[in-house]
């Protein structure tokens, strides 16, 4: 992913450039007019390099992964005094189909919910124990089930909406009794057993 955000940018800047260098050369505007053009568009260039590189690193409020390893956590309690708002912080990295991970870690910026928090915190003390904690999620439209492989031990599954609904374990299950708009259902679990491909032996070398 961090190669095609690459490329798109390069994209958008090529694109720009086509068309100030066509706005130059086939255009009737006055030369002072086309001299501006090049002023602004170099100006803006420099201005959306610097304000994306202050953006790097920086965590993602984006959707998390469906299937993700996490690595460590914070949680910021909301400020009653200044009015700022919590904030969850997960550092993941992504798990493909075999439980192992594929992908770099990342930062994640979740809205700060108390049973969030409580998940996020019981997680936490099993990563700090020794243990390896998996977490899945999935978006919420109304009522959801998120259901941990039948293989794994559920630690926590709760609503990472606004509104903060009741949450229910059954039988290696969370059910999440109230949702609100693109919320998503995060569960924790401890970490399945990764299933590596079966290794291919060697061929002898043939005897001198």
């Amino acid at each position: 992913m961090p190669l095609l955000g690459f490329i798109g940018t390069v994209g958008v800047y090529v694109v720009l450039a086509l068309l100030l260098l066509s706005l130059n050369v086939f255009s009737l505007w006055k030369w002072w007019i086309k001299a501006g053009a090049i002023v602004v568009t170099t100006a803006c260039f420099v201005i959306a390099y610097v304000a994306i590189s202050s953006l790097i690193g920086w965590p993602s409020r984006s959707s998390l992964p469906s299937r993700f390893s996490v690595l460590a956590t914070r949680i910021e309690e909301p400020n009653r005094l200044t009015g700022a708002a919590g904030h969850i912080y997960l550092w993941v990295e992504e798990l493909n189909a075999n439980a192992v991970p594929d992908s770099p870690p990342r930062g994640y910026d979740l809205p700060y919910t108390p049973q969030l928090a409580d998940d996020t915190d019981a997680a936490q003390k099993k990563i700090n124990s020794g243990e390896q904690v998996m977490g899945q999620s999935q978006p919420s439209a109304g009522t959801k089930v998120a259901k941990a492989p039948s293989n794994e031990s559920d630690l926590t599954g709760r609503n990472m909406s606004g509104k903060q609904g009741k949450g229910t374990h059954l039988a290696g299950q969370s059910v999440a009794a109230e949702t609100i708009g693109e919320a998503q259902i995060i569960v924790y679990s401890n970490m399945a057993a990764a299933t590596l491909p079966d290794k291919v032996n060697a061929p002898t070398p043939p005897a001198n």
